[in-house]
């Protein structure tokens, strides 16, 4: 992961200070306010106002606590999204590989003008508008060489194409953390619901004046019933088997 990916990301939308932010949360969960008030040297009210630019587009996400040391007040627990600023991160690329490959066709299929006084590029139908004549200078424009443009521009497309490959690799290896994260909650979640509801029929049998039900009780009941049903199986083996000899032998004396 490159920190420094998310770091620009930080400061685009929070300024310059997110850095410091982006340092305090990488890689850890639920950072105490505080202690990223201590590392930025701000007050809490300067720090949380960094976080809040950054929780409008998602790059930070809190939990809060109630301090019953401090009157009650609540603390915000920090954690830092990465998953979402290289989503944005990858938006952006994105839009800058756009840009980049309709300004590479424009260079292509048009013309371009310069005035080499003035250092001004023109469209041909700029340059038409102005009758080849820089407005600037008064001198005659000339016609541009593109050649050197497409080569950096299709440069560009290809670093803009590689990144974007990068950042799906990224977001997919995320993407299953998560997803194994949810995994966990969701069959903790079922544990723990399973339990409540032990506990609710235990105290309704206690209500109801009954025995808790024990383990090994269960267990033994279990034992006992596949007992008995392997003996009702034999006991009807053996009877059925004694009827057939039965009527075999009055089909031979007949």
């Amino acid at each position: 992961m490159r920190i420094d990916v998310l770091k620009e990301i930080a400061v685009s939308v929070a300024g310059v200070h997110a850095v410091g932010v982006v340092d305090a949360l990488f890689d850890k969960k639920n950072v105490n306010e505080f202690l990223v008030a201590k590392k930025l040297n701000f007050t809490i009210n300067q720090t949380r106002n960094i976080l809040y630019k950054l929780a409008d587009q998602g790059l930070v996400s809190f939990i809060r606590k109630k301090d019953s040391k401090k009157g009650g007040w609540y603390i915000y627990f920090w954690t830092f999204n990465t998953g979402k600023a290289l989503g944005l991160c990858k938006q952006r690329i994105q839009a800058s590989l756009t840009q980049a490959q309709l300004e590479l066709e424009q260079r292509k299929k048009q013309r371009f003008y310069f005035s080499p006084g003035a250092g001004i590029e023109y469209t041909e139908e700029q340059a038409l508008e102005h009758g080849f004549v820089c407005p600037e200078t008064g001198e005659v424009m000339q016609l541009k060489d593109s050649s050197a443009n497409v080569i950096d521009i299709e440069k560009k497309t290809i670093s803009f194409s590689e990144d974007l490959n990068n950042l799906d690799v990224e977001l997919a290896q995320i993407h299953k953390k998560e997803e194994q994260t949810r995994m966990r909650k969701h069959k903790l979640g079922i544990k723990k619901r399973s339990v409540e509801l032990k506990k609710r029929a235990a105290e309704r049998r206690r209500l109801a004046g009954k025995p808790p039900i024990r383990v090994k009780d269960k267990k033994k009941g279990k034992k006992i019933k596949k007992k008995e049903k392997k003996k009702d199986k034999k006991k009807g083996f053996k009877v059925n088997k004694t009827k057939s000899h039965k009527v075999n032998k009055k089909k031979k004396r007949k």
